[in-house]
């Protein structure tokens, strides 16, 4: 007997069976279904920290860097000249008992203002390869990355971004998403 129709019979009762489970039975009568829903920081911290969700609020604290987590620092250029390439450097130095997950696919996005141009908008580094990408410094101790940017004259300028990254304690790692703001003060 050939194996064909079957593998087929089977295949189109999964398919019925996918159809069922991705639209939710209504609740009960008299009540409401209960689903335990693991919360951020909770689970094996083995490997690369959960992505924030999609839907995140942009000012969800959940995913801010807490003080005992690590600092983030921004230090902007102190000379910058219009017409002349500046450097402004983004840091994350985790604090005592974390470090920063390097298989996690950091991301900087950045959006230039009128009026400044910027050698690159995006800078990545990490994921399963470990990658130093973009990054100057990429190790468990410390993550920099130096934006390079142009004012086209003298001014104040805000460059505007976010950044995700993730840092580690022993038990877990911990997915950040901070906006960023580089404020430039062109002569």
């Amino acid at each position: 007997m050939s194996r064909l129709p079957l593998v087929l019979l089977v295949a189109a009762a999964c398919s019925k069976s996918a159809d069922k489970v991705s639209s939710p039975p209504p609740p009960a009568s008299g009540g409401q279904d209960v689903i335990a829903v693991p919360q951020p920081g909770q689970g094996p911290g083995m490997g690369r920290a959960p992505e924030p969700p999609a839907g995140a609020a942009k000012d969800d604290d959940r995913f801010k860097l807490r003080p005992e987590e690590g600092k983030l620092a921004i230090e902007v250029p102190a000379d910058a000249k219009a017409g002349s390439e500046s450097v402004a450097k983004i840091t994350v130095t985790p604090g005592t008992g974390y470090h920063v997950n390097t298989e996690y696919p950091v991301k900087l996005t950045l959006t230039s203002p009128t009026g400044v141009t910027l050698a690159k908008a995006e800078y990545l580094a990490g994921g399963h390869d470990k990658g130093k990408g973009d990054a100057d410094v990429f190790d468990e101790k410390q993550l920099a990355i130096a934006v390079k940017l142009t004012p086209a004259a003298s001014g104040s300028y805000t460059i505007n971004g976010n950044f995700k990254f993730a840092v580690c304690d022993k038990d877990q790692c911990l997915a950040k998403k901070e906006t960023i703001a580089i404020a430039v003060a062109a002569k």
